[in-house]
């Protein structure tokens, strides 16, 4: 199967789990590629490579949820032939949270854990001021602010003209966006947050667990809102403890 939704560092026919991982805002496959070394053999990585990123970069973004959601669910389907667990970043944890609120509504099968980082619960504004629709000044001024863009594409005139279509594509989403239904999700859930996040509180984090029939396993880590590219190894390594967990439960459901 290939489909350019999804980037899959190591095919593996074979895998008992799949881990599917979202990234955050502006960002691509590259915060999740070296994950395929780090995770156990019989996990199968699979990235989501929505337009206007990556090798789509030519494709037009999507600027808005709903709109990014049905093109997604149209293929997702492919990618389920496993048990999986769903990771997202941010914007991405968000994006997540929409795709299995879609596949539950269509009957396909749900995550075995769901993994939220470095945002707030999906009914929360993930931003607190609007800056999609700034002027390019601005725009990367706010960016600048937020650490999550390199100084080095910030400051390159030619890459922030090609980048600058998707970054305020994902900024009008994650702007505008906010979960407005009921649906309560029957799997465990833990979050993942940074230490030196400022706008991000242990409230915020812990707000996950309203959608979930179990509490939110809150999970601290050293860094700022983008401390999955700072702090990649503590948070590898605390995703391959969920990982175990999962599987170990799975085993045992199989041997049941």
């Amino acid at each position: 199967m290939k489909n350019k939704w999804f980037v899959i560092p190591k095919k593996n026919i074979n895998a008992d789990l799949k881990i599917i991982c979202f990234p955050y805002a502006g960002g691509n496959s590259s915060t999740y590629i070296s994950w395929s070394e780090k995770l156990p053999s019989n996990v199968e990585l699979v990235i989501i490579q929505a337009p206007g990123r990556g090798t789509r970069l030519g494709e037009t973004a999507h600027s808005n949820m709903d709109c990014l959601i049905n093109e997604l669910i149209k293929v997702a389907p492919d990618i389920l032939d496993r048990p999986y667990i769903l990771f997202g970043h941010s914007l991405g944890s968000r994006i997540a949270f929409e795709l299995m609120d879609k596949l539950k509504q269509l009957n396909y099968p749900l995550p075995l854990h769901f993994i939220a980082s470095a945002s707030s619960g999906p009914h929360k504004k993930l931003t607190k001021k609007s800056i999609y629709h700034l002027s390019d000044k601005e725009f990367i001024v706010e960016l600048e602010k937020l650490n999550g863009t390199p100084q080095a594409v910030l400051k390159d005139k030619e890459l922030m003209k090609l980048f600058m279509p998707l970054l305020r594509a994902d900024f009008e989403i994650a702007d505008n966006y906010n979960y407005t239904g009921n649906t309560i999700f029957n799997c465990p859930i833990s979050v993942l947050g940074g230490e030196d996040d400022m706008n991000i509180s242990h409230a915020n984090l812990n707000s996950w667990g309203e959608f979930f029939t179990m509490n939110a396993n809150i999970y601290l880590l050293p860094g700022n809102h983008f401390f999955i590219d700072s702090h990649k190894e503590m948070v590898i390594e605390k995703v391959n403890g969920i990982i175990q967990s999962t599987l170990q439960k799975l085993r045992l459901a199989i041997d049941s």
